[in-house]
């Protein structure tokens, strides 16, 4: 799959050759949008085809000092022969920064993820917490459970 030319989510986003994008945002201003190389395949809907996350990632563009802003997967499901955007899966732990996804298993109905947060005493380069959360799968929806703090 051409990734640089898949749409994320939607049609907002086409990322560059370099995997990046600018977008317009109200709170930001402008900000950079990065697809990372973390692509993760497997089956949710039992059609012996995978769905796929794609990470994907939002920054200030360095105008701060903590400039990651957002965080998340894009998932893209199948519609006829071509690709759709299932939905996106973002951290649902909160934490004292930015919670990050580290990575997220298939099975039928569900999605599951992991995250790592910062607890309040962590230093910024070092999340201490680890949480899953389960997203679940109800026809081309996805609906994020509560997270489960697991250290």
């Amino acid at each position: 799959m051409d990734w640089a030319n898949a749409p994320a989510p939607g049609d907002f986003v086409r990322f560059g050759a370099r995997g990046e994008a600018t977008a317009t945002s109200t709170v930001w201003g402008t900000v950079r949008v990065r697809r990372g190389t973390t692509v993760l395949y497997g089956g949710t809907d039992g059609d012996h085809r995978d769905e796929v996350a794609v990470y994907v990632g939002c920054d200030d563009n360095g105008a701060t000092q903590n400039t990651q802003i957002a965080a998340g997967y894009v998932v893209y499901t199948h519609a006829g022969d071509d690709l759709a955007v299932l939905g996106s899966i973002t951290p649902q732990q909160d934490g004292e920064y930015l919670t990050a996804l580290t990575g997220a298993e298939f099975a039928p109905g569900r999605i599951t993820v992991h995250e790592k947060w910062y607890r309040t005493n962590d230093a910024h380069c070092c999340p201490s917490g680890d949480a899953v959360t389960v997203w679940t799968r109800e026809g081309d929806r996805l609906t994020a459970g509560v997270p489960r703090i697991t250290s």
